[in-house]
């Protein structure tokens, strides 16, 4: 397969403490996807209901918003953990190619794992042309109730055309 894009994301888990997201994750590498965990009065305990990004700004200004914002009075009570991640790349890569990297890896998680209160990108196919290349997450460490993989392949619009898969070239052996 070519152009196949591989992000590795580790992920640290941490118990939801306002106090610590007011006064951590402040560094020049804390910025990337976190995920919120906590009770659901319909999914249960310990659920994941919230993907987020810290694109341009760092974790603890993002985490911030959720504390100031609408979420403060609807849900903030039933947060528990928070899990952040790094990613992890073996060549240096520019500011611009890191944020689409945020944003890419974003749309793709939230799409692959339904939220309970992430609203945008739900079941919404992924246009073939918002990803230059193919793309594959892998995720490490403490990825709470994340796949390990997740990629695009899956979620592009391009395989739910079927006019771009020939089932004579699948099944050809038999």
């Amino acid at each position: 397969m070519k152009n196949m894009e591989i992000i590795h994301l580790t992920w640290n888990e941490h118990e939801w403490n306002e106090d610590e997201i007011l006064n951590n994750f402040n560094s020049n590498e804390d910025y990337g996807i976190y995920q919120i965990y906590g009770d659901h009065p319909v999914y249960g305990d310990n659920t994941l209901l919230y993907i987020g990004k810290a694109q341009d700004q760092r974790y603890s200004t993002r985490l911030k918003q959720h504390l100031d914002g609408d979420f403060l009075y609807t849900h903030i009570s039933t947060f528990r953990k928070i899990h952040l991640s790094y990613i992890c790349v073996t060549e240096d890569v520019d500011k611009n190619k890191w944020k689409n990297y945020i944003g890419l890896v974003e749309k793709l998680l939230i799409n692959a794992h339904f939220p309970a209160y992430n609203s945008q990108d739900i079941k919404n196919i992924i246009k073939k042309n918002e990803f230059k290349n193919n793309v594959l997450v892998l995720n490490w460490d403490y990825r709470g109730k994340l796949l390990p993989e997740v990629s695009s392949l899956r979620y592009s619009d391009y395989y739910w055309n079927k006019r771009n898969l020939n089932t004579e070239k699948i099944f050809k052996d038999e």
